[in-house]
């Protein structure tokens, strides 16, 4: 078939896709290098926060409760845009473990909050 792969819709080279491995003697030196306030405050804190709010969007849908959903909305839009706005991380630290990690524990911190919430206030 040549050096194309058919599908229904596009033409795909037959290329293999490389995923970018992280380095885990790169990360340690990353981190004993950096300063921890900026690791453990403004990168997990900051992730974990983002990722709990984004979480809590879909709780406070789910429960109908129109004023906490505009006020999680507000908070989370006004978050949004302090991370947003913060500078891109270059490092595999930042890129592999500061960023992604506490975003998902604080998205499933939210996702677990909402059977919470629900029993305080039925």
């Amino acid at each position: 078939m040549g050096r194309y792969q058919s599908t229904k819709r596009f033409m795909l080279p037959n290329r293999k896709i490389k995923v970018k491995k992280p380095n885990i003697n790169k990360i340690k030196t990353e981190y004993q290098e950096s300063d921890s306030k900026e690791v453990w405050l403004d990168g997990v804190l900051t992730n974990f926060i983002y990722g709990f709010l984004q979480a809590s969007i879909i709780v406070t849908i789910t429960l109908r409760i129109d004023l906490a959903v505009l006020l999680v909305f507000l908070i989370f839009y006004f978050f949004l845009g302090k991370v947003v706005n913060r500078p891109k991380y270059i490092t595999s630290l930042g890129k592999f473990i500061v960023f992604p990690v506490p975003t998902a524990i604080g998205a499933f911190i939210g996702y677990k909050m909402g059977p919470i919430l629900l029993n305080l206030l039925s």
